[in-house]
């Protein structure tokens, strides 16, 4: 919103918001009460969020707009943790580092973090899997430190409470399970392989470090990632699962991945302009 509003591309909302400007923090407390109003004006248009705003807006703003999948950005920078970087681009959900704690592996430094590749891959599957067990099982995710070996923990923990017989293994086999059924709801809802990037920006735009070196993921080098993750769950180059994978959901209601037409973004609220 700042930006498009340096910019001039909000002319006639609020006059070009010309009090909107990086670096006022009352300013942008400002905004946020708009924001929860919905404010006619500034106010509605932002309560749309990034993408739906940007659509409003035009000028190019969804390069820069700050979402995947139409969910904000939160609080990491795909540019320098690379492994996090795929890890939002493929989520489900979009830019949910709850569904997709790949910057563990990034700040760990079991990885390059400047410099994705296969390692990144195996890091964005395997803490995508523990997310969807964990959520599954409603477990706090800032417990996930204190497993050593988690997905027998995990199973032990399920057996103690329920009584069930778990393995290990069977719970490994959930999680995955668990990914596909999102990513077959997705593809039935009009989503694509098309949908697993990020902003534009990030992808053409390297960030300057404190240390005079930059940073930077270019569009090939994520799609490399995307590609072996795509590959790592056992999908097409497109992003769809196999039909013998998708029988094995047992679930008829995503079975026909013929999809429906992409959702199209609702009209501005008259409130808007």
């Amino acid at each position: 919103a700042m930006e498009c509003a340096e910019r001039g591309l909000i002319p006639d909302i609020d006059d070009g918001a010309p009090w909107l400007r990086f670096g006022d923090g009352p300013a942008l407390l400002r905004a946020l009460d708009l924001i929860g109003a919905a404010e006619p004006g500034l106010g509605a248009l932002l309560a749309l969020g990034s993408r739906a705003a940007a659509a409003v807006v035009g000028g190019g703003s969804i390069d820069f707009a700050p979402q995947v999948k139409g969910l904000e950005l939160p609080g990491y920078e795909p540019r320098t943790l690379q492994a996090m970087a795929l890890g939002l681009a493929v989520n489900s959900r979009g830019a949910d580092h709850n569904r997709s704690g790949a910057y563990e592996a990034d700040l760990s430094g079991s990885v390059d973090r400047l410099h994705g590749g296969d390692p990144h891959v195996a890091a964005a599957v395997a803490t995508e899997d523990r997310a969807a067990v964990m959520d599954s099982m409603i477990l706090c995710k800032f417990l996930r430190g204190v497993f050593t070996d988690p997905f027998l923990e995990w199973a032990a923990l399920l057996t103690s409470v329920t009584g069930w017989a778990v393995t290990a293994e069977e719970l490994q086999a959930t999680a995955s399970r668990i990914v596909l059924a999102k990513r077959a709801f997705n593809l039935r809802e009009g989503a694509s392989a098309a949908d697993d990037t990020l902003p534009t920006r990030m992808l053409t735009t390297p960030l300057q470090l404190p240390s005079g070196r930059s940073a930077a993921l270019d569009a090939a080098g994520l799609q490399a990632m995307v590609d072996g993750y795509y590959a790592a769950r056992g999908w097409d180059a497109g992003g769809r699962p196999s039909d013998d994978d998708l029988a094995g959901l047992l679930l008829d209601e995503l079975d026909d991945l013929g999809g429906r037409a992409a959702a199209r973004l609702a009209p501005a609220p008259s409130g808007i302009r």
